[in-house]
């Protein structure tokens, strides 16, 4: 799995195995510093060099330092509470947009339904209409006559 160090987006985790540090270090270092970041799904997104700018280089082979595996055992019981009220709220958000999702296509097929109703209705006055009309009277002697000199 190739890294990009070229100052492309990179994603959260990408960034904390770099550092050997934990996601909630990331996330505290771009709040820290106001760096900028892309949603990409829910995925939020960083360019490398921006995180350098304000950290230095990642130290290669970071993730087996001392440091990096205290601070992780340090961060495991706050960071998974911190995840799991991130998912919470977005499991929150995504039932709302479901229930919004719903409220529309009920309201479209109640629409729809309308929509066939009239149209029935509609069909239904065209049709007595046309029973309505009437018939058509038997061609008088001109007329028939008129029609015998264009059929010539």
């Amino acid at each position: 799995h190739t890294m990009q160090t070229d100052g492309g987006w990179i994603s959260v985790s990408e960034a904390a195995r770099l550092y050997g540090k934990s996601r909630k270090w990331v996330y505290d270092q771009l709040k820290q510093y106001g760096v900028e970041t892309q949603k990409e799904g829910n995925r939020t997104r960083l360019r490398l060099v921006d995180l350098i700018q304000y950290r230095g280089e990642p130290q290669a082979g970071a993730p087996d330092n001392s440091v990096a595996h205290t601070e992780k055992s340090q961060k495991l019981t706050p960071e998974p509470t911190t995840e799991t009220e991130l998912l919470r709220q977005e499991n929150e958000f995504l039932k709302d947009k479901i229930g919004e999702l719903e409220a529309d296509k009920a309201e479209r097929q109640a629409r729809e339904a309308r929509w066939e109703d009239e149209r029935a209705r509609l069909e239904g006055i065209i049709e007595r209409q046309t029973y309505a009309l009437p018939k058509p009277e038997e061609p008088r002697a001109l007329s028939r006559f008129m029609q015998w000199l264009t059929s010539k």
